[in-house]
């Protein structure tokens, strides 16, 4: 056996022991399901990028067998066989240098579906239901912030106009779960990605970083996408044709398209305090109230940053 592969495998069985450690911390104290979730699949990503993906494939082996001997196979299967291929994708995808854009789709949407696998295997031969268990979780989250708002001491219109404002929001996202499950995880692969990165840089095996959030340029697509979903969801209405699964593909592309402006309108308007001197602290802010008071203006601005090049228009002004 040759020195390099002893030291591979040497560093992957003890990476993979930090990864059980971590997930299964993670999976039983609380509050702390971002170990189990994002920090352990790092390490699989950086045996990965180290050694290639046939060690990280033997990592995720090993730590499953080990966090089924403690937590058993249902644990393990929701943590480490969900995020273990995703890692890998990631793994590969800074070893051979994939771009920003596929390096964060690609492990996202394998993270997708290995979701929507456990969710099939879970309800197949573990007699588990998770959708009957997380439309429980959902009515019990709706039913606490109704309670909230009947609480405040409001006119009855306007408590009533809130109530039913919330029961559309819910409705809404139940149709649009497919999206909104896409986005979350190419969140979480951002994060992966990040946390990848950083420890890469740290142990000397990484040497790429992920360009900063004020120079990100969504594609200027997104907003045809978001225009192909309105156009399905309020053009068949138009023309009298009531199909439930049209309108709620229609309504998942729009997810998609206003995410993608979405995420642009912010990274615009990062650049644009950058170019004028604001503090990160200030940016986070002043994000956060634009997008708490109105979503849909970052929306129209991201729009607008696409077709007309705010970022330039902004620098030329504060130069």
């Amino acid at each position: 056996m040759k020195q390099t592969n002893t030291r591979a495998m040497v560093e992957t069985a003890f990476v993979s022991t930090i990864v059980a450690m971590l997930t299964i911390i993670g999976a039983v104290m609380p509050f702390s399901a971002f170990l189990a979730t994002m920090v352990a699949p790092a390490g699989i990503s950086i045996i990965g990028i180290r050694w290639g993906s046939r060690y990280s494939c033997t990592s995720s082996i090993v730590a499953f067998i080990l966090v089924t001997l403690f937590l058993g196979p249902l644990i393990a299967m929701s943590t480490i066989l969900v995020y273990s291929l995703p890692s890998i994708f990631l793994g590969e995808a800074f070893r051979a240098n994939w771009s920003f854009r596929k390096l964060i789709l690609v492990p996202a949407a394998v993270l997708l579906g290995m979701g929507l696998l456990q969710l099939v295997v879970a309800n197949s031969f573990a007699s588990v239901d998770f959708i009957s268990l997380g439309q429980n979780v959902n009515n019990e989250l709706k039913e606490a912030m109704i309670e909230s708002i009947r609480q405040q001491s409001a006119p009855q219109e306007q408590i009533d106009t809130m109530i039913q404002q919330l029961n559309y929001s819910f409705a809404q996202a139940e149709r649009m779960m497919l999206s909104l499950w896409f986005c979350a995880c190419s969140i979480i692969t951002y994060i992966m990605a990040k946390l990848v990165s950083y420890i890469g840089r740290r142990t000397n095996t990484v040497h790429r970083e992920l360009p900063p959030m004020a120079t990100w340029r969504m594609p200027i697509w997104g907003a045809g996408v978001l225009a192909i979903g309105i156009i399905i969801i309020y053009g068949l209405s138009y023309i009298g044709y009531d199909n439930s699964l049209l309108k709620d593909i229609g309504m998942n592309v729009a997810f998609v398209g206003a995410f993608i402006c979405l995420v642009n309108g912010i990274t615009c308007l990062m650049a644009v305090m950058k170019n004028y001197g604001v503090n990160g602290f200030f940016q986070f802010i002043i994000l956060f109230f634009l997008y708490t008071m109105s979503p849909y203006g970052l929306v129209f601005y991201g729009i607008f940053d696409m077709f007309l090049d705010m970022r330039a228009r902004f620098e030329k002004r504060s130069s």
